[in-house]
C-alpha cells in the first residue's frame, strides 16, 4: 500500500510543473499505419516490403514522422494529453511513433488492442503519463463472426483534479456494402453505448470522451444513437472544413463525443497544417494529403485530418 501511495503522490507532484487546469484530446486516423513485415493471419501483404504498395521503411517513417509532428503541434502550449489514432497496425509501429519521431522527449505510452480485424488494422490510445495515470483497460469486441471488425478500447485513468476519465477509441465498420454494413455498424454503435451507459451509472463524477472514426456523420443513424436522448454531446459535429473529402464534398466522420462532468469542453477543431493537405485542383479549396491515391503513392500523411478538443479542468 505505501508502494502505491508513493507512485501517486510522485504521478500528482509531476503533473504540477503542468498546467493543470489544462485538458486536451486529439482523434487521428493514420491512413493504413503498416509496418513492412506479414502478421500471421493477417491479410496486410499489399503493405509488405515485397507487396503491390512496394511499402518499405523509408515510406513507413516518412509517415510516423509526419503523425509525430502533427501530435507535437496540437497544442501550442503543452503536449496533448489523449491521442486516439485509428488504423495503427502493431506494437511495432506504435514503438516506432513514440520512440522514434518528435514525440521521444515527450514521454508518451501508449495502449492498443487487438482485435479480429481481417487486414490487421487496431486502435489505439496515446496517453501522457504525467497528466493521465491508466487505471483500467477494456477491450470490447463486437459479435462479428462474417464480418469481423476492430475491437473498441476503452481505458480508464485519473487526470489532475483526482477524478477519472473513461476514454474510448472507436473504429466502426465501413459504409461500404449497403444496408448489411449498415446493420454492423449500428450493432457496434450500441455496444458502445451500453458501454457508456454502464458505467455512467457506476461513475459519481463521469467524464467520458469517446474518439474515433464513426464512418458516419453528425446526422447519422449511429450518431444519433448515441447522441439524441443523451447526456452525450458531438463536439466534433459542426467542424469546419471537415475530418474527410470524397468527390470533391468535405464531410465529419471522425468524431469526439463527450460527456463530462469535471471537464468542461472550450474548443474543437481540425488541424489543416500545410503538410497535411494539398491543393484540390479538381474541385477547388484543399484536399487532405494522402499517403495513397489507389495504388499510386502520393507521400502525404492520411486521407483524414485530425481533430482536437480543449478541456478545462474544474476543481
Amino acid at each position: 500500500m505505501f508502494g502505491r501511495n508513493l507512485l501517486l503522490l510522485l504521478f500528482f507532484v509531476s503533473i504540477s510543473a503542468w498546467s493543470q487546469n489544462a485538458f486536451t484530446v486529439m482523434e487521428y486516423n493514420c491512413e493504413n499505419a503498416f509496418d513492412t513485415i506479414h502478421d500471421e493471419g493477417k491479410n496486410d501483404y499489399e503493405y509488405c516490403a515485397d507487396g503491390e504498395r512496394k511499402w518499405s521503411r523509408w515510406k513507413l517513417f516518412q509517415k510516423l514522422r509526419n503523425i509525430g509532428k502533427v501530435i507535437a503541434a496540437a497544442d501550442e502550449n503543452r503536449p496533448v494529453d489523449l491521442v486516439a489514432l485509428c488504423e495503427v497496425e502493431n506494437d511495432t509501429v506504435l514503438t516506432y511513433l513514440t520512440q522514434r519521431t518528435k514525440l521521444v522527449n515527450m514521454g508518451y505510452k501508449y495502449i492498443m488492442t487487438n482485435s479480429e480485424d481481417e487486414r490487421g488494422v487496431d486502435v489505439a490510445l496515446l496517453y501522457s503519463p504525467f497528466t493521465f495515470h491508466p487505471i483500467e483497460t477494456q477491450h470490447i469486441r463486437p459479435h462479428l463472426p462474417k464480418h469481423p471488425t476492430r475491437d473498441i478500447l476503452r481505458v480508464a485513468g485519473i487526470i489532475a483534479n483526482g477524478d477519472t476519465v473513461d476514454a474510448y477509441v472507436v473504429h466502426l465498420p465501413s459504409k461500404l456494402g449497403g444496408a448489411a454494413a449498415m446493420k454492423r455498424s449500428i450493432q457496434v454503435t450500441h455496444l458502445l453505448k451500453e458501454n457508456i451507459d454502464s458505467i455512467i451509472s457506476v461513475r459519481h463524477h463521469p467524464n467520458i470522451i469517446a474518439m474515433g472514426d464513426f464512418n458516419a456523420e453528425p446526422k447519422s443513424p449511429q450518431l444519433k444513437l448515441l447522441t439524441r436522448k443523451s447526456p452525450l454531446t458531438d463536439q466534433s459535429k459542426k467542424l469546419s472544413p471537415g475530418t474527410y473529402k470524397y468527390q470533391g464534398n468535405w464531410s465529419v466522420i471522425d468524431h469526439i463525443i463527450t460527456h463530462t462532468t469535471s471537464l468542461h469542453p472550450s474548443v474543437s477543431h481540425t488541424i489543416t497544417l500545410p503538410f497535411l493537405v494539398e491543393t484540390d485542383e479538381t474541385n477547388g479549396g484543399i484536399k487532405p494529403h494522402r499517403t495513397f491515391l489507389g495504388p499510386v503513392y502520393k507521400g502525404g500523411t492520411s486521407d483524414h485530418l485530425p481533430i482536437v478538443t480543449k478541456f478545462t479542468i474544474q476543481k
